[in-house]
C-alpha cells in the first residue's frame, strides 16, 4: 500500500548504525532521482546540499533522537543536482515496549508553492515602493497646492484692501472659500493620510473661521461626529459647509437681535438609512418673537456642489429654520483609527 502510494514516502532503521533508509517506494525514486540500490543503506542527509539550511537540518536530527514529530521545509538535492522544496513531515513508529523502531518520513514537492510565495512577495515589495512614491508625489502635489492657495488668499486680501469698503465684506467671504480648501490640504498633510479627512474636525474649524470673520456676538454651536470624508467629496462638501453656515451669519450679521442667535451646526451618521446628515440650523428673534423662518437661502454654487456630490438639500421650517443635506455613507468609507468599514 505504501509502496504504491504517490506521496513520497521511506522508513529508516533507527537501531541500526545512522538510522540508514530501509525501505523508500516509487513516488520516492521519481522525485529524486535516484534508484534504489542508490539509496537504501543510507541516511537521508544525502538529500541536502549547499544550500540547504543548516539549522533546519540540525533541529530536524534534535527532533529524531528525542524521538518526536517532527516537520520543516527544506531545499533538497535530486540525483542530477537540480533543487526542489521539501515539505518534510518525520514520526516515529514505536514498538511495543516504547522504543522508536522505525522512522517514517513523508516528502511533499512545494517548489511550486514557494517560487509562488516568492513571486507574491517580490510583487508585494514592488508594490510597496510604488505605493511610497506615489504617496511622496501627492505630498508634493498637495503642499504644491495649499502654497498656490496661500498666494490666492495673500492676492485677494490685497485687493480686499485696495477695494471700496462696501466690498470688502464679499472678498473676505470668497477668501474664506479658498481657505476651506487649503485646510483640506492642510489637514491632509498633517494627518499623512491622503484619501481622507476628519470632517468634524473640519468643521469646527470653518465655524470658528467664520464666527472670527462677521466679529459679532453670533452664539455657534457644533455637534460633529468624527467621520472620515473621503478626499473625493471633502472638496465639495467642505465648500456647501462653508456656504451654508456663511450664509446664516450673513443674514443675522448686523441685525438688533445678532446676539440672540444660535447657530447649531450637526453633523450624524444615520446608519439605519445609509447616509450622513449635515444640518445647518438658526434660532433668532424675528419681529414677532417667532423664529424667523426666511434666514436661510441657500446659493446656487450649493446646489451644484451638492449634485457632484449626490447629496440632496431640504429645508424645514418647523421651529427653529434648518436645512438638512444628505450624504450618501459611501462619501465616508473609513473610520477615524484608518481601517476600510463602510459606514
Amino acid at each position: 500500500m505504501v509502496q504504491a502510494s504517490h506521496t513520497p514516502t521511506v522508513l529508516t532503521n533507527p537501531q541500526l548504525p545512522d538510522n540508514p533508509i530501509v525501505f523508500a517506494n516509487d513516488a520516492f525514486l521519481r522525485l529524486t532521482g535516484y534508484s534504489r540500490d542508490e539509496i537504501l543503506g543510507r541516511n537521508c542527509r544525502f538529500l541536502g546540499g549547499p544550500q540547504t539550511d543548516r539549522q533546519l537540518s540540525h533541529q530536524v536530527r534534535l527532533a529524531i533522537e528525542e524521538v518526536r514529530p517532527v516537520s520543516a521545509r527544506l531545499l533538497n538535492y535530486r540525483r542530477d543536482g537540480s533543487t526542489f522544496w521539501n515539505q518534510l513531515h518525520i514520526s516515529p513508529i514505536l514498538d511495543g515496549v516504547g522504543r522508536p523502531a522505525y522512522f517514517v518520513g513523508y516528502q511533499h514537492d512545494v517548489t511550486e508553492q514557494v517560487e509562488g510565495e516568492r513571486r507574491l512577495r517580490q510583487a508585494h515589495a514592488a508594490l510597496e515602493e510604488r505605493l511610497e512614491e506615489r504617496e511622496q508625489l501627492i505630498y508634493e502635489l498637495h503642499h504644491r497646492v495649499r502654497n498656490n492657495l496661500q498666494t490666492v488668499i495673500g492676492l485677494l486680501n490685497l485687493e480686499a484692501r485696495r477695494a471700496d469698503p462696501s466690498l470688502r465684506r464679499q472678498f473676505s467671504l470668497i477668501t474664506q472659500r479658498v481657505r476651506v480648501l487649503g485646510g483640506i490640504h492642510e489637514q491632509l498633510e498633517s494627518f499623512g493620510r491622503w484619501t481622507a479627512i476628519d470632517f468634524g474636525r473640519h468643521l469646527r474649524e470653518t465655524c470658528a473661521a467664520l464666527a472670527a470673520l462677521f466679529e459679532e456676538r453670533i452664539a455657534v454651536a457644533v455637534e460633529a461626529e468624527s467621520l472620515l470624508c473621503d478626499i473625493e467629496a471633502a472638496a465639495p462638501l467642505g465648500l456647501i459647509a462653508n456656504e451654508l453656515i456663511a450664509g446664516c451669519f450673513r443674514q443675522v450679521s448686523g441685525s438688533a437681535a445678532a446676539d440672540q442667535c444660535l447657530i447649531r451646526v450637526v453633523l450624524r451618521h444615520h446608519q439605519d438609512a445609509g447616509i450622513v446628515e449635515l444640518a445647518v440650523s438658526i434660532t433668532a428673534a424675528g419681529e414677532n418673537g417667532q423664529p424667523a423662518t426666511n434666514l436661510l437661502h441657500p446659493s446656487d454654487i450649493v446646489d451644484v456642489l451638492a449634485e457632484q456630490i449626490g447629496a440632496e438639500l431640504a429645508l424645514d421650517r418647523t421651529g427653529s429654520p434648518t436645512i438638512r443635506l444628505t450624504v450618501p455613507a459611501g462619501c465616508f468609507t473609513v473610520g477615524l483609527d484608518g481601517s476600510p468599514k463602510p459606514l
